[in-house]
């Protein structure tokens, strides 16, 4: 459902006004010294930044030492994409709801656990982020640090959060990827294994690894897909929880494996749909593996036999705790059992991009092998081939860091169309979440948004999921390093409003890091004025690879840290953007711009009309 997404007012309501009373003298000599303060603080953060100007510019992305303080802890900065909470609250809330949670958590680090820093680090530059990571960066990292220290896994050294399993994780994908025996493009790990141990080990062997939340147990799903995303492993969390439970983000036929290592996913449970859709995500012929004792013992393995052998699902190899299915390449003779799998009937491509149910069935089979492609599609891909070279290269020709490698990890393309973008940057020692912009199925449908092409992604060996950019992305504030929006605000137009994406984009990228948007100059010049005046955020607008004659052109803009922390406590009227009230708190002192969680209002402007 289409959010506005819009910032709240600094007007304050009535009651804010009544409990402020009359100023008396002493009221007054507090607010000329609190006013005092906080313009030198004002003045400080100028030459702080100022200092950074040139690390932080839009030419020269920050991969070093970027701090960000977080909010003070009185307030509730806590990220709105937890584990209890990342599946139906996401798309379930109306517009003002949705809109609440775009503005509270937008730019603000998400609070550190207790006994860690509190203060945001760039992360450590690949492939060193394989081996370790800043715990404060992560809400849940020093939670998910001590729970890894049971299962020796990962230890606590400082300030930092070293992964020690790299040896025993080897060994075992030997194991897994033995036991399969056939070639693997794409796969999906359910859990996060080791906060994505496992996922960086197969993307060493060229395997494109997608690692999710466990969409239907795992109480630490979510801290894991975020120790994930901070080591530069291809993590999301999926929108999926409770039962009946929402399908995952993919197309049917997505993966060439799954894979459960100890996810601790009650397989057994609601009429066994969960592995149902593992299967609508395997490919014809894809496999299934699990590994580790099933968390309810007996009774969960004879269930999931029994699963297995009602989609036809032949058993391939059961060795040392692993075991591997593998779906049928045709649902031919599925039928001659007791206990025949349901085939779901009705369904479309739309059905696939639309946020639905998990159904108790299984996606038919079409007949013959995985469809070849039409030379007519080949020629397409070639021409949409060499139309991101010449873009990818104007980028890196305009911001060089983007062609240092390491300099960035995590990229996300919001309108990935054929997955251009991603294909580009195949040789650089990146991933990129191609995004397929899907509508809600209320509201006028644009052509592109209605051409579903995230089969065809997958089909090159790529990876990327369907969302819908009226909502929030089901994932970890600050989780990518690179944003990229090819026309994408042309496309939302007439759906949703312009700052929402914005502000959700300023949620989801790191600070210091860049967004890339293609787009009309005309609604280019509205975005940089949103991100310079309200966001306080670094842009520039450049020609594209055709020219000045074309209208579209480029915009590089660079997050900022845009407030700082000062070590005084003053009064102040706050807006509270979750239920529109408004209330004194007292917090640090903000300076240079808005703080997305909420606008800081000092008491003397507050009584203003």
């Amino acid at each position: 459902m289409p959010n506005t997404g819009s910032l709240p007012t600094s007007r304050a309501g009535t009651g804010g006004a009544r409990r402020c009373g009359r100023v008396t003298h002493v009221d007054l000599l507090t607010v000329v010294l609190a006013a005092m303060l906080c313009w030198a603080s004002y003045t400080l953060s100028i030459w702080h930044n100022s200092r950074g100007a040139a690390d932080s510019s839009v030419l020269g992305l920050v991969v070093g030492a970027t701090v960000c303080s977080d909010a003070d802890e009185e307030l509730d900065f806590e990220a709105r994409h937890a584990a209890e909470n990342a599946g139906l609250s996401v798309s379930s809330s109306g517009p003002a709801n949705s809109s609440a949670r775009r503005a509270l958590s937008s730019s603000g680090a998400a609070p550190a656990a207790a006994g860690t820093t509190s203060r945001y680090r760039a992360p450590f530059p690949w492939p060193a982020s394989r081996d370790v990571v800043w715990a404060g960066n992560s809400a849940r990292g020093a939670e998910a640090a001590a729970a890894a220290a049971g299962r020796k896994w990962a230890r606590v050294d400082g300030d930092m959060l070293r992964f020690t399993d790299a040896g025993a994780v080897r060994a075992y994908a030997d194991v897994v990827l033995r036991l399969v025996a056939a070639p693997v493009r794409t796969a999906l790990d359910v859990g996060a294994m080791h906060g994505g141990s496992w996922a960086a080990e197969v993307m060493s062997r060229g395997v494109v690894s997608v690692s999710v939340a466990a969409p239907w147990g795992a109480s630490d799903g979510a801290a894991l897909v975020e120790l994930a995303l901070e080591r530069g492993v291809p993590a999301m969390l999926a929108a999926a929880a409770g039962a009946p439970s929402h399908r995952l983000p993919f197309p049917p036929g997505a993966f060439d494996m799954a894979h459960c290592g100890r996810c601790l996913v009650p397989w057994h449970l609601h009429g066994r749909w969960f592995l149902m859709e593992i299967d609508r995500v395997l490919r014809p012929g894809g496999y299934w593996v699990h590994s580790g004792v099933p968390a309810n013992g007996t009774h969960e393995r004879a269930t999931i036999e029994a699963a297995a052998a009602s989609m036809c699902w032949r058993s391939v190899a059961d060795q040392s705790g692993v075991t591997v299915w593998q779906k049928p390449v045709s649902h031919v003779g599925c039928d001659a059992g007791e206990n025949p799998p349901r085939l779901c009937v009705g369904q479309n491509s739309e059905d696939n991009k639309r946020e639905s149910d998990v159904e108790p069935c299984i996606t038919p089979i079409q007949e013959g092998a995985a469809p070849t492609l039409e030379a007519t599609a080949t020629e397409v891909l070639r021409h949409d081939g060499e139309t991101w070279k010449r873009r990818v290269a104007r980028y890196k020709a305009v911001a060089t860091q983007l062609g240092q490698k390491g300099r960035l990890r995590n990229l996300l393309d919001m309108n990935a169309r054929l997955g251009g973008f991603a294909a580009a940057l195949a040789d650089d020692p990146v991933w990129v979440m191609n995004v397929v912009p899907a509508a809600d199925g209320g509201g006028d449908t644009d052509t592109d948004m209605d051409t579903d092409t995230l089969a065809a992604i997958y089909d090159r060996g790529l990876v990327g999921a369907y969302h819908d950019w009226c909502e929030p992305l089901p994932t970890h504030p600050m989780s990518y390093d690179l944003l990229h929006a090819d026309s994408l605000f042309t496309l939302y137009k007439n759906r949703c409003d312009m700052e929402g994406i914005l502000l959700e984009m300023d949620r989801m990228l790191r600070p210091g890091r860049a967004v890339i948007i293609r787009d009309d100059i005309a609604i280019l010049a509205k975005i940089k004025n949103f991100f310079t005046d309200r966001m306080r955020w670094d842009c520039q607008i450049f020609d594209g690879e055709d020219g000045s004659n074309d209208r579209e052109k480029i915009l590089f803009a660079t997050k900022t840290c845009c407030y700082l922390h000062v070590f005084l406590l003053a009064p102040f009227l706050v807006y509270d953007s979750t239920t529109g009230g408004v209330g004194y708190y007292a917090q640090w002192c903000y300076t240079l711009g808005i703080s997305s969680q909420g606008t800081l209002i000092p008491l003397w402007v507050a009584n203003q009309p």
